[in-house]
This record gives C-alpha cells, structure tokens and sequence, in this order.
C-alpha cells in the first residue's frame, strides 16, 4: 500500500469500525424502548381473572432483548411477580400473559391461546393478525394495534393506549 494512503486507509477503518458500534447503541436503544413498552402493556390491557402466582412474559423464538429484559423480573404486574419465559416452541400447559413472537411465527396457532396478548415485531404482524406489532417509523418505535385481535381475546385495552398507536383492521387492511 502506498504510504500517502495509509492515514486515509485508517481513518476509513476507524470509521468503519465506530460505525458498527454506533448501529450496535441504536439496537441497544430500540431493544430497550420496546422492553419498556412490554412492561407498560401490563398497566394498559385488562386480562381476565386467573389463578396464575405469576405474570409470566413469554419470548417465543430468537431472543432480541438478550439481559435488557432481565430486570422485569424485580417488578409485579397485577399483584404479581413477573416471571420471564423464554421458549423455542409453545407447550399446552404454560400460561403467558404478554407473548412477545420475534420472528415471523404462525400466528395461526399462537392467536389460538386465549387471553395472552400476542406481540410482535415483524413487518405486517398486526395486519396478519397480531395484537400489537412494534413498527419503526422515521427512526421511531410506534405501535400497531389490530383492536379486533384483542377484541376476539377477551382482553380489555386502556383508551390511553389506543390513542398513541395505529390502530390496524384484523383482515389485512389499514
């Protein structure tokens, strides 16, 4: 390499290299926006009564959050500890009250679990059925709420938190 390149080789690399870290912080931010949303759902959806000891938040497939969502489990929700779950498939005799589906899912077998807030990331959740589908938009996490889905749930939603999302139709239109 020629010499007179050198200090504009590795000022490219630094960037390069302060790029990649700069990426990393915003998934870092965006993980940690959408673990405080998940936490707040438990202030805003109404569930039914049941005998559960536990609020359980279910992660179902790959785990974005890695230890942001950790600390959950030092607070309560309805008078109850919450308990963290993460799982590579559903089984029949687990509860979860907030379903967080990482990865494009069939949501055909998770929307069959009655009163657990599914929740999602993926581009078209809600419209394909999902409860509440975290969007990015102009650099932003907003929500999408397919108010049918919850509706057919048998879950409650605060108006407080209808009015700070899209709200999106169950059949795949806006």
């Amino acid at each position: 390499m020629n010499i007179t390149r050198l200090p504009l080789f590795l000022l490219g690399l630094l960037g390069l290299l302060f790029l990649r870290t700069l990426y990393a912080d915003d998934i870092s931010v965006e993980y940690k926006i959408k673990a405080g949303y998940l936490y707040n759902f438990t202030k805003f959806i109404t569930w039914p009564g049941d005998n559960a000891k536990t609020f359980n938040l279910c992660i179902l497939g790959a785990d974005p959050f890695g230890d942001l969502l950790n600390p959950i489990e030092q607070r309560s929700a309805l008078e109850r500890p919450i308990k963290l779950l993460r799982l590579e498939r559903l089984t029949g005799n687990l509860h979860c009250h907030i379903l967080f589906v990482s990865e494009a899912h069939d949501l055909a077998s998770v929307k069959a679990l009655a009163t657990t807030l599914i929740v999602g990331e993926y581009q078209g959740f809600a419209a394909q059925g999902g409860m509440i589908g975290f969007v990015n938009k102009e650099s932003r996490i907003k929500l999408q709420i397919n108010l049918q889905a919850i509706r057919q749930s048998g879950l409650k939603i605060s108006a407080k938190l209808l009015e700070v999302a899209e709200i999106i139709g169950g059949d795949g239109h806006d």
